[in-house]
């Protein structure tokens, strides 16, 4: 699952998310990608985050998919999360322990990760605490500076 980069203007960050079970046959495909819709589709991040969210089947699909995302999608600097729950948030986690200072450099704002995977992972609070780190790096990266008490909205 992916949307169009062709609104990375309309939202301030990315959300890369790679759900629990791993991809091991065509036939399960169309509902991981029904899973992966409902679980970060557009409802939850609208006016917030462009959703990534590929299918993976073991450590060097997470590790192309991160790649491919990075060089077709990212934008320098732009602000974006890993959210990671079961086998497949464990293959995300540990790609982002390995390149942990790369991916800093290039905008990785904050990782959400669950050993189970589960549906109702991606709370409200959540996409609340995604929408608020984004506003804070987006301040300090054009302001030099951080936002005030004062300054936070909901």
């Amino acid at each position: 699952m992916c949307e169009a980069a062709i609104r990375s203007f309309a939202v301030p960050a990315d959300v890369f998310y790679v759900q629990g079970a791993l991809y091991n046959n065509i036939a399960n495909g169309p509902l991981m990608y029904s899973y992966a819709q409902s679980e970060v589709g557009k409802e939850k991040f609208s006016g917030i985050a462009r959703v990534f969210s590929p299918l993976v089947a073991n450590e060097g699909d997470v590790e192309r998919a991160i790649k491919w995302y990075l060089m077709h999608f990212h934008q320098r600097k732009r602000p974006f999360f890993f959210i990671g729950e079961g086998e497949g948030g464990k293959l995300l986690k540990q790609y982002e322990q390995d390149h942990q200072g790369s991916l800093k450099a290039m905008g990785l704002a904050g990782s959400f990760y669950s050993d189970v995977g589960h549906k109702g992972f991606v709370t409200t609070d959540m996409v609340k605490k995604i929408k608020s780190i984004t506003e804070h790096v987006r301040f300090r990266a054009t302001w030099d500076r951080e936002m005030t008490e004062e300054m936070v909205h909901d």
